[in-house]
C-alpha cells in the first residue's frame, strides 16, 4: 500500500506538466481552427443570402410597409398584356451621394419583386445612363429629368418608364427621396394604368378655382392647379364643366360637385337626373370656405354653398347646418396667435388634425387612413323621418367637441377667444358621410322651366332642347358620399409642394389626397388601390406628450384668466377710489389708493410667479419622460444584453470551479 503511494507522489508530478502543454497548444489550435471556419461561414453566409435570399425581408412594421399590399397584388394578377418597365439609375449618383443609392436599391428591390409576383407579364430592365450614351439619349427622349453633380455639368438620372403593347406611356422622371413612404403608390399607380390605358371618367363642377387661380393669370403669373386635382389626373379622366348644364354624359362615372354658390336649377336638375340614373357623386359643401379667397384689397363675406343644394340634400334625406362649423379640442391645430410683442402657440379648435379615432374604421374610403386635415368643417346629419343609410365617415371627437357659430372664423379670427369660450358638448359631430338607399327626384313638379330673357323682346324663343323622360325616383340605390368641409382640399391644409428642377414635388403631410381618391374610387367599386393609398403617412404624434400639454395649457390658461378677472375688479376699484382730480388729467391718489395699488401689483407679481412654475413643470414632465424613453430606446436593451452575459459568465466560472470527483 505504502509502495503504491509513493508511486503516485513521483509519477504525478512528472507527467501533469506535459499534459497540461498538450491540452492548451491543442485548444489553441482548435480555437485558431474554429475563427477561420467562423470567417469562411460568415462569408459564406453573406453570399449565399445575396443570391439565394435577395429580396426576402421580414417586415416587423406596424403596417406593413415594406410588403405588397393586396391592392398591388391584385393589379399585378389583373395584367393582361405585357408591360415592360425600365429603370434608369446612374451609378455616379450613388456614389456622390450615398443617400440616393441606398434609395436606389430599395425601389430596385421593389421593382424585383413586383416583377416576381407578376407571373411573367411584367417584364424588368435596368440601365445605367453614363453621360453621351445611347443609353442616355432613351433617357432622354422619354422624358427623364437629368441633373448635374459635378462643375462639369455632366448629368444624372433616377427614373422609371412604364410602356405596354399598345404603346401607352408612364414615366416619373427623378425618383424624390421625400416620396420614398409613397413608393408602392406611385409604382402601383404606374402598372395599373399601363394595365388598363382607359382611364374612368369623373365630371367636375366647382366654384373653386382647382385648376388654377384666375386672379394670378391676370396679375401676368402663371396660375397652378391644386395638387388634389394634379393626383386625381393620374388615375381618372377628369372633365370640368362649366356654365348651365343640361345633362351629365352617360360615359361619366362619378359627378364631383365642389362648393356649389350660384348652380342654376336646370344645373341642379342634371345633377338629380345623373344620380338617379345610377351615377355617383361626391360633394364638398361648407359654411365657410377658408379656399374660397376674397379677392385683394376687399373683405366681403365670401357666399356658403349649403344652400345652393338644399333641395337636392332635402331629396336624399340629409341636411347640412348652415352657419355652424365644428371645434375640436383633442385634435385641434397649433397655430401662432397672441400679440405682436408675445406670439404664442395656441390650439386653435376650428383646425383640425383628425386622426384614426376620428375616421371609420369600417368603410374602406376611410379604414386605413392615418389623418385628415380640415379647417372650420361643417356638421352633416340625416334628416328626422328618412329612409335613407346614413354612414359617418370623419367625425369630431367624443365629449371634447362643440358647435360654432361660423362667423367667429370668418375674416380674422382670435383663436385664443375660441379656446377660452370652448364648452365641450356630449354630442359627436358628422363632418363627412356615405348616403345610400332609395331615394325620389328632387323635382316632383317636373322638369324646371327655363327663365325667360329680358331683352329678348319680340323674338321668338329657341326651340327647346330634347330631354329624356324625367326620372322621379331612383333605378338604384343612391351611393353619395358628402363632405362639409372644401378646405380639405386645398393645398395649405395638407401638402407640401417643392419645385425640383422645374419639376413639382408633393410631400402630403396627411391624407386628404388619399381620401378624396379612395371615396371615388370607391363610388366607382374599384378599391385596388385603397390598401396601399393610406401607407404613404408615417408621422406617429407622440399623444402621452400631447395630453400633458394640454393639461398644463388648461391650468395655464386658468391662471391667465383668474390674472384677467383681477385686472378688472382692481380697474374697477380704482375708479371707484378715484375722488378728485387736478392738473392736466393728473390724478391725487389717497393712500389707501396707493395700497391697493400695491397689493395688486403684489398680487399681479405673485400669479405671474404661479404661472411660470405652471409652465416649468410642462417642461419638466416633459423633460423626465423623453429622459426615460430615450434610456428605454438606447441605455435598456444593451443593459439587459450585458446583465444576461454577465450572469451567463458567472455560471460558467462556477461550473469550472465545481470539484470533479475521479474514482
Amino acid at each position: 500500500m505504502n509502495d503504491t503511494t509513493s508511486v503516485k507522489k513521483t509519477t504525478t508530478p512528472a507527467i501533469t506538466p506535459a499534459g497540461t502543454g498538450t491540452t492548451a497548444a491543442r485548444r489553441g489550435a482548435l480555437l485558431g481552427l474554429a475563427v477561420a471556419l467562423a470567417a469562411v461561414l460568415f462569408v459564406a453566409a453573406n453570399i449565399w443570402s445575396n443570391v439565394g435570399l435577395r429580396g426576402a425581408r421580414l417586415d416587423l412594421t406596424e403596417n406593413k410597409l415594406y410588403t405588397l399590399s393586396a391592392g398591388t397584388l391584385s393589379v399585378l394578377k389583373r395584367i393582361d398584356e405585357p408591360i415592360t418597365l425600365r429603370f434608369y439609375f446612374s451609378q455616379r449618383l450613388g456614389r456622390e451621394i450615398p443617400a440616393y443609392g441606398n434609395y436606389a436599391q430599395r425601389v430596385r428591390d421593389l421593382l424585383e419583386e413586383y416583377a416576381g409576383a407578376a407571373g411573367g407579364k411584367l417584364k424588368l430592365e435596368i440601365f445605367d445612363p453614363v453621360p453621351f450614351s445611347d443609353v442616355e439619349d432613351r433617357a432622354v427622349a422619354y422624358g427623364l429629368q437629368g441633373v448635374p453633380v459635378s462643375a462639369q455639368g455632366d448629368l444624372v438620372y433616377f427614373g422609371l418608364v412604364g410602356t405596354n403593347k399598345a404603346d401607352d406611356e408612364e414615366v416619373v422622371p427623378f425618383f424624390q427621396t421625400e416620396r420614398e413612404r409613397f413608393l408602392e403608390l406611385d409604382l402601383t399607380k404606374i402598372v395599373a394604368n399601363l394595365a388598363k390605358p382607359k382611364k374612368r371618367a369623373v365630371a367636375l363642377i366647382s366654384d373653386l378655382p382647382l385648376g388654377g387661380d384666375q386672379m394670378a393669370m391676370m396679375m401676368g403669373q402663371m396660375p397652378q392647379q391644386w395638387m388634389i386635382l394634379e393626383q386625381m389626373q393620374q388615375v381618372f379622366d377628369m372633365r370640368q364643366l362649366g356654365g348651365e348644364i343640361a345633362q351629365i354624359d352617360k360615359d361619366v362615372d362619378v359627378v364631383m360637385v365642389v362648393h356649389p354658390k350660384n348652380l342654376t336649377e336646370k344645373t341642379i336638375y342634371a345633377i338629380d337626373q345623373f344620380v338617379l340614373g345610377g351615377g355617383k357623386a361626391i360633394v364638398f359643401v361648407d359654411p365657410n370656405s377658408e379656399a374660397d379667397r376674397p379677392p385683394p384689397r376687399s373683405m366681403p363675406t365670401p357666399p356658403v354653398s349649403t344652400a345652393t343644394l338644399k333641395k337636392l340634400f332635402d331629396a336624399w334625406g340629409v341636411e347640412v347646418q348652415e352657419g355652424k362649423v365644428v371645434g375640436d379640442r383633442l385634435v385641434a391645430r397649433k397655430v401662432n396667435a397672441g400679440t405682436a410683442t408675445r406670439v404664442r402657440a395656441v390650439d386653435y379648435i376650428a383646425w383640425l388634425m383628425l386622426r384614426r379615432g376620428n375616421l371609420n374604421p369600417n368603410d374602406p374610403v376611410t379604414a386605413q387612413l392615418g389623418q385628415i386635415n380640415m379647417a372650420s368643417a361643417g356638421i352633416i346629419k340625416a334628416k328626422e323621418g328618412a329612409t335613407i343609410e346614413f354612414t359617418p365617415l370623419v367625425t369630431s371627437s367624443p365629449a371634447a367637441s362643440m358647435a360654432i357659430d361660423a362667423e367667429k372664423v370668418r375674416g380674422q379670427p382670435d383663436p385664443l377667444a375660441l379656446l377660452r369660450d370652448f364648452r365641450p358638448s356630449n354630442e359627436t359631430f358628422v363632418m363627412a358621410a356615405r348616403v345610400t338607399g332609395k331615394v325620389k327626384t328632387a323635382f316632383p313638379d317636373g322638369p324646371p322651366k327655363p327663365e325667360a330673357k329680358a331683352d329678348q323682346g319680340a323674338q321668338p324663343a329657341p326651340a327647346a332642347e330634347p330631354q329624356a323622360p324625367q326620372l322621379m325616383e331612383a333605378k338604384e340605390p343612391l351611393n353619395a358620399i358628402i363632405v362639409a368641409d372644401t378646405d380639405v382640399l386645398d393645398d395649405r391644409f395638407w401638402v407640401q409642394v417643392q419645385e425640383f428642377f422645374g419639376q413639382r414635388v408633393a410631400v402630403p403631410n396627411a391624407n386628404n389626397a388619399d381620401f378624396v381618391v379612395n371615396a371615388v374610387e370607391s363610388l366607382m367599386g374599384a378599391p385596388e388601390l385603397i390598401s396601399l393609398r393610406s401607407r404613404g403617412i408615417s408621422a406617429r404624434p407622440f399623444e402621452l406628450v400631447q395630453s400633458i400639454q394640454r393639461s398644463a395649457e388648461d391650468a395655464f390658461r386658468a391662471k391667465e384668466r383668474e390674472l384677467q378677472d383681477k385686472l378688472k375688479e382692481t380697474e374697477t376699484k380704482l375708479k371707484d377710489l378715484q375722488t378728485k382730480e387736478q392738473g392736466q388729467g393728473q390724478v391725487i391718489l389717497t393712500q389707501e389708493q396707493q395700497l391697493a395699488i400695491e397689493n395688486f401689483r403684489a398680487e399681479m407679481l405673485a400669479t405671474r410667479r404661479e404661472l411660470r412654475d405652471v409652465q416649468h413643470a410642462l417642461r419638466e414632465d416633459i423633460e423626465n419622460l423623453q429622459a426615460l424613453l430615450q434610456f428605454a430606446n438606447i441605455g435598456l436593451i444593451p443593459l439587459l444584453v450585458a446583465l444576461v452575459a454577465l450572469a451567463l459568465g458567472l455560471w460558467r466560472i462556477r461550473r469550472r470551479a465545481r470539484p470533479v470527483m475521479i474514482g
